[in-house]
């Protein structure tokens, strides 16, 4: 993997399930983690079938190790729209594909407001739905947390240019 290499990228639910995958270009590689981008306009395709285009530029940074990956979400002018911190596993590569379960609980960031934490209605029932335990629903309640000052704190590099 080298920058400028495509790779696909797969965001599933916590049984494993692809519920929504892109193409992505690899901006940047380390043993550590892996950082992409992906052009407004580029097409998304649900689970359900149906295909819509990223709305946004997106530089996304994915860390092996973490249990979130943060997207820098820019307009398409190049201005910041806001950064968006998924809870979810370490992402993994297989055969070539990049791959994280989503958990579900979200930070949100977008200037000049504080970061906050959202969707946890849909936390609440994904808790139903895969049976999370008590343990894991405070563990990822602290993540999201923890997450919330890395939001708060991240200096976002300029737009993606393509």
């Amino acid at each position: 993997m080298k920058p400028g290499d495509q790779i696909s990228v797969h965001a599933c639910k916590a049984d494993g399930s692809v519920y929504r995958s892109w193409t992505a270009a690899i901006e940047s590689a380390n043993p550590d983690s892996i950082v992409t981008i992906g052009k407004a306009g580029s097409p998304v395709l649900n689970a359900d079938g149906k295909i819509f285009p990223i709305q946004h530029h997106l530089r996304a940074y994915y860390w092996f190790g973490e249990f979130y990956n943060l997207l820098e979400v820019f307009e398409p002018a190049g201005r910041l729209f806001e950064i968006y911190v998924n809870i979810g596993s370490p992402v993994k590569i297989e055969n070539g594909v990049l791959q994280f379960e989503d958990y579900e609980l979200d930070v949100l960031k977008r200037p000049p407001k504080p970061a906050v934490i959202v969707d946890e209605d849909e936390f609440a029932e994904a808790v139903l739905k895969y049976n999370y335990s008590r343990e894991f629903q405070e563990r990822m309640y602290a993540v999201a947390r923890g997450a919330l000052a890395l939001a708060e704190n991240w200096m976002a590099g300029p737009a993606p240019v393509f």
